[in-house]
């Protein structure tokens, strides 16, 4: 039992070779709003629990494919974006509000984890929290339970379509890539 647990240590710490380090989460741009990303990341530090989504995507007619675990105990938050057999991101938010990240090299420089949280919390949150941490740079939509749509300037920024079958469908129409989700762990 030592041994498979070392190995599944060497598996999830291999990897990352770079390591960025903020006390305060950078703005996001969206649709020309910025962003200030605070009260969206203590949004997510609140939100408790483990949840695992594999990530099925497509990003300037590359595929992608992965798997991203969420861990939360209502002081620190961390994401962790796994490949087979390799570490590609992982994001430790802690309170009050600082975020770090460590990337696999193969992931590039400009991979900016307050992206990545942002489409966590569009994705994972609920509507009325995501409409307080939001407000007023963006609109959140709700339009029955099966679709999410945020707005900046009443142009679309991401749409969430969640239909009955489990898989959800995430689009950032302004950065261009389309993933879907489906929860395999809770």
């Amino acid at each position: 039992m030592r041994i498979l647990g070392f190995l599944l240590a060497a598996l999830f710490l291999a990897g990352c070779s770079t390591t960025t380090l903020r006390a305060r989460p950078q703005t996001v741009r969206a649709a020309g709003a910025e962003l200030d990303a605070t009260p969206l990341v203590e949004a997510l530090l609140d939100w408790k629990g483990t949840r695992v989504q594999a990530v099925n995507g497509a990003w300037r007619d590359r595929a992608f494919q992965a798997q991203c675990v969420m861990k939360g105990d209502g002081s620190k938050l961390r994401v962790v974006f796994l490949a087979p057999q390799l570490r590609l991101v992982t994001i430790t938010v802690t309170r009050p509000h600082a975020v770090q990240c460590e990337r696999a090299p193969q992931i590039p420089d400009s991979f900016e984890p307050e992206y990545a949280l942002a489409d966590l919390a569009y994705v994972n949150l609920d509507t009325p929290t995501l409409r307080r941490v939001l407000a007023p740079a963006l609109r959140v939509e709700e339009r029955g339970d099966l679709r999410r749509i945020l707005t900046a300037g009443g142009e679309p920024v991401a749409e969430v379509v969640r239909p009955a079958t489990g898989d959800w469908t995430f689009r950032n129409l302004e950065h261009g890539y389309t993933y879907t989700l489906k929860t395999i762990g809770n």
